[in-house]
């Protein structure tokens, strides 16, 4: 069953080569029980670990049922400790967060069986061993036979066919040990090939043969070819074909959704174990994904409250301004422009002028800088500028000249004190009372001053305020989007032939907005960096944190190699750690920043807008995170070596 031939090992320490093994040429055949013995440092558990195909020879060859395992590949290797060969340690190697019945699970997960199969067959195994009333004890809770015997249905949850056991009873009392001889005596009995490597004589008499190492070389062999063995053979061969095809078919369900899933769960039980060291690798996540998010939630918001701006008006719109000089007489817009676009030009839904101007406002004895709009009733009811309170000015009190004003909803707050209703009270400007007919509500867009401006009728305060009817503003609503461009030429040249000359400027909605969406890309681009620090921080300390994951359960790797894990399943499990833990993060965080967009929002401060894109963007960058900053650890976990990772403090 296992042949060694001139087989040998090597480590290089510094500049010097320790020799553990020389030249062992060695037959074991099925159904032997076999004992390795000899003192520490003879090469015992190296002999053991080259069997068990946890280690390789330095030279010579080794074959498994005539199948070369010297030259075989990792994953080829990773199969016979999965489906042939079982471990069994002098310290358990067990789980300490899993349950008695999860660390006999564990060769099952990598062999592909599927939970209810595995769930059924590690109950029989322990309750076969006296242990059907500590399923659900953690090793903590069981004494050290039970833990042993834990371990013993662990090596068999495969349908193992050769148990290799190191000191399995090095650590426990001479009656516990007792049982778990017998345990290992009985499955050589039942047709298994049990291989102990011992120091004591006792423990050896166990075993029908007895094999004597010293200084890496065999020096006495009791019986080369026992009886046992022949006659076990031709039965065992036929015991092991029944074996592989059970480990074969049960590697047909290793599907990489089942294999996902599986190294999801080890995750969460691995993050459970370790509570406090969990809330601090989230806390970085949390901060960097509410960042992140919040940022990008706060541009939208920004974006979305110019963009309404601009859709105010109610369709597509041209902006013409004067560009004469201030030490001109006047302006170059007037009125008689105004009139002359409406008469001439046609498929227009509104002309709408607007004088600018700023002043000094009182009210209940508070003063207050602002903004003065003056335009049309036409203009202002097409605005979509919401009113809290009042009316708008009507043409008749534009025609007639009438000082009343509209105020923003800041405005009012500013001079009349808060949640007033200053409806038919008056506000000086200039020495001249106006009357406040209506106020709007407040504006949260951070960039637009409407909710600190006064509006007022276009003549009223050509009039009363300003003392000239020149136009600063005419703004312009085309009826359809596709004549916008020939209407702005048709403007052009009316308002050249009129003027004779440019000394005006014209703009239309479409550039205003392409250069706005220019603006609030950088600032998203701006404020997603910003958010990307943070994350970039909380990402190095997911990596430092995994390493030192990585570290501390070396032993456990060791052991997961084993029983059979391949490197790609170490890896798999300790990056689905990673992105499970920043996912959590992800979602806390996402949690956190629409809870305080929504509480922000609320004070009609600033628009904080969260779109499923956004929220999509700050959940994928938790989890890129610890793809990408959990590669590394997950990549070193699974390139260590396993012999060294068993040997481990």
């Amino acid at each position: 069953m296992i042949s060694l031939s001139k087989v040998s090992r090597h480590f290089r320490t510094g500049s010097a080569q320790v020799g553990a093994l020389n030249n062992i040429t060695l037959d074991v055949y099925s159904g032997e029980f076999v004992a390795v013995m000899g003192p520490s440092g003879s090469g015992k558990t190296t002999l053991m670990n080259i069997i068990g195909c946890l280690d390789r020879p330095s030279s010579g060859t080794y074959y498994y049922l005539g199948q070369s395992t010297h030259k075989a590949s990792s994953e080829e290797r990773a199969r016979l400790r999965r489906e042939v060969f079982g471990f069994v340690f002098q310290n358990y190697n067990l789980l300490a967060s899993s349950t008695a019945r999860e660390n006999t699970e564990i060769p099952a997960i990598y062999a592909g069986l599927r939970k209810r199969t595995r769930y059924a067959k590690a109950v029989s195994l322990l309750s076969q061993l006296g242990l059907s009333k500590r399923l659900d004890h953690k090793p903590s809770e069981l004494s050290g036979g039970e833990q042993q015997r834990v371990a013993i249905a662990r090596a068999l949850m495969n349908g193992c066919q050769v148990i290799l056991a190191d000191e399995p009873t090095g650590s426990l009392d001479s009656k516990s040990g007792q049982e778990i001889m017998e345990h290992l005596k009985s499955l050589a009995e039942h047709g298994r090939t049990v291989i102990v490597v011992t120091h004591d004589p006792g423990v050896a008499r166990f075993a029908e043969r007895q094999i004597e190492l010293l200084d890496g070389r065999i020096v006495a062999d009791t019986d080369t070819v026992p009886q046992g063995g022949k006659v076990a053979v031709r039965a065992l061969e036929n015991r092991a074909g029944l074996i592989e095809r059970q480990g074969n078919s049960a590697t047909r369900f290793l599907t990489p959704a089942l294999s996902i899933a599986e190294s999801i769960r080890s995750a969460f039980r691995s993050l459970r174990g370790n509570k406090f060291r969990t809330a601090l690798t989230l806390l970085g996540i949390v901060i960097g994904v509410l960042s992140v998010t919040a940022m990008l939630g706060i541009a939208e918001g920004v974006q979305r409250g110019i963009l309404e701006s601009f859709s105010n008006l109610g369709g597509p719109t041209l902006t013409i301004q004067s560009t004469a000089g201030s030490d001109e007489q006047g302006k170059s817009l007037t009125l008689d422009d105004v009139n002359a676009i409406r008469q001439q030009i046609p498929n227009l839904l509104l002309v709408a002028p607007r004088i600018r101007s700023g002043a000094l406002l009182s009210g209940r004895g508070k003063q207050q800088n602002a903004p003065i709009v003056a335009t049309t009733t036409a203009a202002m009811q097409a605005s979509g500028k919401p009113l809290a309170k009042g009316l708008f000015f009507t043409d008749q009190q534009c025609n007639g000249y009438e000082p009343v004003v509209v105020l923003g909803g800041t405005l009012t707050n500013d001079l009349f004190g808060e949640n007033s209703t200053p409806i038919g009270e008056y506000v000086r400007i200039h020495d001249a009372l106006y009357q406040v007919i209506g106020v709007l509500k407040p504006d949260r867009s951070p960039f637009s001053i409407q909710a600190r401006s006064a509006y007022m009728p276009l003549l009223t305060a050509a009039v009363r305020l300003v003392g000239r009817d020149d136009i600063d503003i005419i703004d312009i609503v085309v009826a359809e989007t596709d004549q916008l461009q020939r209407i702005e030429d048709n403007i052009q040249s009316l308002l050249r032939e009129r003027h004779g000359g440019t000394d005006f400027l014209i703009t239309n909605q479409a550039q205003i907005l392409e250069a706005q969406e220019t603006a609030t890309g950088i600032l998203q681009l701006l404020f997603g960096a910003i958010g990307g620090i943070s994350l970039l921080v909380a990402g190095i300390g997911v990596m430092n944190i995994m390493l030192a994951t990585v570290a501390e359960r070396t032993r456990e790797i060791g052991l997961r190699v084993a029983v059979g894990a391949r490197q790609r399943d170490i890896l798999m499990q300790f990056v689905c750690e990673a992105v499970v833990v920043t996912g959590l993060g992800g979602v806390v965080g996402l949690l956190l920043a629409v809870g305080a967009g929504a509480l922000v929002s609320s004070f009609d401060v600033v628009e904080i807008v969260f779109t499923t894109p956004i929220l999509l963007i700050g959940l994928s960058c938790a989890t890129l995170t610890g793809l990408f900053f959990g590669f590394a650890p997950a990549r070193r976990a699974a390139r260590m070596d396993p012999v060294a990772a068993l040997a481990a403090q």
